[in-house]
């Protein structure tokens, strides 16, 4: 149920660490425990595969809704870093057009998820205020944004300067501009969480969304609430949509003792 891993190798592979039973361990185990207990028991479905038959996902993974189970993932061989939920759970395989198809009690889903959570811990780490509107929408008319948000998470998980562009980035930048000034203008329009950049912080901001969704699944099963779990990101019965949403605002409410928690509302149709 709950998993230690080392630090990623220059292949990208990070081998499971034995660790000893510790109280906290424990009260992660029995929260994860608890989850799938719930999960097990739910009215979940995936309409249309009765006749097809289950279908393969990302990575060759069996998508099925007796798929369920999940796991707690700790990184870089200390309880401070990630815990995410994995496992083999149906929905964090599916590609994400394919969700539409989820059942649950019925009904068609919705995706609650945060907004800009990362930079928005990262302003609670920082003592500063929250500010208001989108913190990856940069030149202020959503051009780029995809790039902002990529490249503000880069920095917030680096450790030391940004030597290279991150991924499928630079392309969402005006034409000439270069690494250096992009980070530069994402300074000045954060320059609050300025000083976070570059501090290794991503993995220890990974580890409060984790508890935070341990929290949301907690509170939602206490009400009779079907969720599943992405990351930073739940999926429930279109009719509890707003449960979900008061839910998680009042999760990010606690953590962050600021009244400015954006949390969107999707449907799947």
């Amino acid at each position: 149920m709950v998993i230690l891993k080392e630090g990623k190798d220059e292949d990208g592979n990070a081998a499971v660490i034995s660790h000893r039973e510790t109280a906290q361990s424990k009260k992660f185990g029995k929260q994860v425990r608890a989850i799938n207990k719930f999960l097990r028991e739910a009215d979940i479905e995936i309409a249309g595969q009765d006749k097809s038959g289950p279908s393969l996902g990302k990575d060759g993974h069996v998508i099925a809704p007796y798929r369920r189970s999940l796991r707690r993932i700790f990184n870089n061989g200390t309880w401070q870093h990630g815990g995410r939920l994995a496992g083999a759970a149906f929905w964090l395989w599916m590609e994400r057009t394919e969700r539409k198809r989820i059942r649950i009690d019925g009904q068609r889903v919705a995706e609650v998820d945060y907004g800009q959570l990362f930079p928005r811990l990262a302003y609670v780490r920082a003592g500063a205020p929250q500010p208001e509107g989108d913190l990856y929408d940069i030149f202020g008319n959503r051009t780029g944004r995809d790039g902002c948000k990529k490249l503000m998470n880069a920095l917030l998980f680096s450790r030391g300067p940004l030597k290279n562009w991150p991924e499928d980035t630079h392309r969402h930048f005006p034409d000439g501009t270069n690494l250096r000034t992009a980070i530069e203008m994402l300074s000045a329009k954060h320059a609050p969480i300025a000083h976070l950049f570059g501090k290794g912080l991503g993995f220890q901001l990974m580890r409060i969304e984790s508890d935070m969704l341990i929290e949301v699944l907690t509170e939602l099963s206490a009400a009779g609430v079907t969720a599943l779990p992405l990351h930073d990101a739940v999926l429930v019965a279109k009719s509890h949509m707003g449960v979900a949403q008061e839910a998680m605002g009042a999760v990010f409410r606690r953590w962050s003792r600021s009244p400015c928690a954006i949390v969107s509302v999707k449907i799947h149709q």
